[in-house]
């Protein structure tokens, strides 16, 4: 003869799948136009303990419906602007490149709530580590 649970040791079962399941889901792709602003990147070096100075800007601008951009980095007695190399925004991954003068950088990041995280490496692969932006307050 079969045993048959009962309804609610079932039910106790069948909750916390139906409530993983609707967690999993993604928030909805944002346009292009998200991006335009400035944003304060965070690289973190890998094999490093501590973040770097935390102080770098991404100037983001749309136009014609492409992304364009610039980092802006302290440096003494000023600062360093270099542009981006074919930045792109799917809706969920920001992906950008930047010549530091010494290196091509290249970082990946995805969209997190409103802010993004991913990594950074250098084209000869002997750099690299986390990266995080946030957007900057205006």
């Amino acid at each position: 003869m079969r045993r048959m649970l009962p309804l609610s040791v079932a039910a106790l079962f069948l909750i916390p799948i139906s409530l993983a399941a609707g967690a999993g889901q993604e928030a909805p792709a944002k346009t292009p136009d998200f991006m335009v602003g400035s944003w304060a990147l965070q690289p973190v070096q890998e094999a490093a303990d501590e973040q770097g100075s935390g102080k770098i800007t991404l100037i983001l601008t749309l136009a014609d419906g492409r992304l364009a951009g610039t980092a802006v980095i302290p440096a003494q007695g000023g600062e360093k602007r270099w542009p981006l190399v074919q930045p792109t925004f799917d809706g969920k991954t920001f992906s950008f490149k930047v010549d530091n003068g010494e290196s091509l950088l290249q970082g990946e990041m995805r969209l997190v709530g409103e802010a993004f995280e991913g990594s950074w490496i250098s084209a000869g692969g002997d750099a690299g580590g986390r990266l995080s932006m946030t957007r900057k307050p205006k």
